[in-house]
């Protein structure tokens, strides 16, 4: 049995026609594949940029801790430099205080002092007065 130019045509373009049907399904397997492979690879590289977020903001949630700590530390510190500051101002104002109360008392005696003198003094001037003019 032979077969006519037409048959053969025929045939031929009925393998053609299933060579592209298996073609087709072969791209759409490998596609599907593809997708499947980009699919997961996008999920690993998801959890990797989320692994390196977490990270990242343990690393930055320490650090703040640390300045936090930092800026407790100098409060404390600048408070006990403030407090040192007043006990010392305190201090050379009392001794001010004493300085001025001891110079003041100073001048108080010496008046006193000057006054009593001067009392004296007219005490005496009077008694030789007197003395002078019962003589």
């Amino acid at each position: 049995m032979e077969m006519t130019k037409e048959q053969m045509a025929q045939a031929a373009a009925k393998v053609s026609q299933t060579a592209a049907e298996v073609s087709a399904a072969a791209a759409k397997v490998a596609a599907k594949d593809e997708a499947a492979a980009l699919k997961d690879n996008a999920a690993e590289k998801g959890a990797q940029l989320k692994e390196q977020a977490a990270e990242k903001a343990a690393q930055l949630k320490d650090k703040a801790a640390g300045l936090k700590e930092q800026a407790a530390e100098k409060a404390a510190d600048l408070k006990e430099a403030a407090a040192e500051k007043a006990a010392q101002l305190k201090d050379k104002a009392g001794d001010i205080k004493d300085a001025a109360v001891e110079k003041g008392s100073s001048i108080l005696d010496k008046v006193k002092d000057f006054t009593a003198d001067t009392l004296e003094k007219g005490a005496d001037f009077v008694d030789n007065l007197a003395d002078k003019l019962r003589d």
